[in-house]
């Protein structure tokens, strides 16, 4: 039984999926990158201005240039191929050992195993992206930021090397009560896709291409919504700022900001993330159709 379990797990079908979901994770970052570094900062200095995202990449490009929009980009690109390869891989390893089972209760609990390993791996890489965006970032006003603003880590060996001598070994794992909450998110993203997919309601798109995109933006906004509180916090936690547990961060955010506090940021995520979504999807959908259909092996 375990051998055959692991049988369907390690297949050549499965490592294209991951691959796949890895590259087009690293190309739809890239394009979109100056959003994230946006929201990162609209999530962590509460005094930065302007609030919504176009005015405040070009208030970042014009302050730290190019630069400034891309601080941290080489550790996130790593970060997010490191997390969309572990998470394809055992998203669709789970579902082909567990394929007899109801397609939509299938989905949602391979989704969620699949989110609580890619969690254990990645967060360490998450931490040390946190930091690498943040540090050296001129003028900021937060007293939370503040603490980040002189530059401190050479790249991302060193940036590991440091947290682990200064903080602990445990410090890598900062944030990862909330990231295992979030599970939640890429578990609503996907089983919302698989079922938009197998619902085919967006059939009035003129190519496949499109669908793609309308399934990806669409389910990933569900689940952005839902969750967002929650990766307010995470980003605050992996910062090396946020000291209280995660409730209580969330209360102490709530107190000092509001309801808004919450969600500051929220245009920005939906922006970014929908853009990322989509065309990661259509990267990942052509390039494994592309690889299938070369090798010959049915998906």
């Amino acid at each position: 039984m375990w051998f055959s379990s692991m049988s369907e797990i390690l297949t050549f079908a499965n490592l294209v999926h991951a691959i796949s979901g890895g590259l087009g994770s690293a190309v739809s970052i890239t394009i979109v990158y100056p959003l994230e570094t946006a929201r990162t900062r609209l999530q962590v200095d509460h005094d930065v201005k302007p609030l919504s995202s176009i005015p405040l990449v070009k208030w970042i490009f014009k302050r730290e240039g190019l630069t400034g929009l891309y601080r941290g980009w080489g550790s996130l690109v790593l970060a997010l191929f490191l997390t969309n390869f572990t998470y394809f891989y055992v998203f669709h390893g789970l579902r082909r050992v567990f394929s007899g089972g109801a397609l939509a209760a299938t989905d949602l609990g391979c989704a969620s195993v699949a989110g609580v390993i890619t969690v254990l791996i990645s967060n360490p890489v998450w931490v040390v992206n946190t930091r690498l965006k943040l540090q050296g970032v001129p003028g900021a006003s937060s007293r939370e930021i503040k603490q980040l603003k002189r530059p401190r880590y050479r790249g991302v060996i060193d940036c590991f090397a440091q947290i682990i001598r200064d903080e602990g070994v445990r410090s890598l794992w900062a944030g990862t009560a909330s990231s295992l909450l979030l599970v939640a998110n890429p578990a609503l993203q996907f089983v919302s896709y698989e079922a938009l997919k197998r619902g085919s309601l967006f059939t009035w798109a003129p190519t496949d291409s499109l669908q793609h995109v309308c399934n990806g933006v669409t389910a990933k906004m569900v689940a952005t919504i839902l969750t967002y509180p929650l990766q307010v916090v995470q980003t605050q936690r992996r910062a090396g700022f946020a000291r209280l547990s995660m409730m209580g961060q969330m209360a102490a955010t709530f107190k000092e900001n509001g309801i808004m506090g919450l969600f500051r940021g929220l245009e920005t995520k939906l922006t970014q993330t929908l853009l990322t979504a989509a065309i990661m999807f259509v990267v990942y959908e052509k390039l494994a159709a592309t690889v299938f259909g070369m090798a010959g092996v049915e998906r």
